[in-house]
C-alpha cells in the first residue's frame, strides 16, 4: 500500500502494491483508479501486470505531481475474467506537501 507522502518532488513517485490476502490471482485482471473522494471521477486510471501473487508498481512523478493537498484513495478493482467475482481494495494516503512542476 502507499505511504504517506510529505513531499512530492521530480523524480519521486509511489510504491503499491495490492493482492488477494493469499489468494490466487491467476485468471485476474486489476485496474487501479486514483481519487480526491470516494465519489469524485478517477484523476487516474489504469490496467496493471500481476508480479507473482500480488499487482505492484508505482505512481510516477507525472502521476502525482499535481496532486492537491489532503487525502487520496488508490482504489484496486479486480475482477476475475472467468466467473466475473469482483474484489475492490483501497489504500488511503495524504498529500502534506504539493509539487507543481
Amino acid at each position: 500500500m502507499p505511504k504517506a507522502i510529505e513531499r512530492i518532488t521530480a523524480g519521486e513517485s509511489i510504491p503499491f502494491s495490492f493482492d488477494r490476502g493469499g489468494a490466487s490471482i491467476s485468471g485476474w485482471a486489476c485496474t487501479i483508479t486514483l481519487k480526491k473522494k470516494k465519489g469524485d471521477t478517477a484523476v487516474l486510471s489504469r490496467v496493471i501486470t500481476p508480479t507473482d501473487e500480488v499487482w505492484e508498481g508505482f505512481l510516477t512523478t507525472d502521476e502525482t505531481s499535481g496532486l492537491a493537498l489532503g487525502t487520496w484513495y488508490l482504489t484496486a478493482s479486480m475482477i476475475n475474467a472467468t466467473t466475473n467475482e469482483m474484489e475492490q481494495k483501497t489504500a488511503v494516503f495524504g498529500v502534506t506537501r504539493a509539487w507543481t512542476p
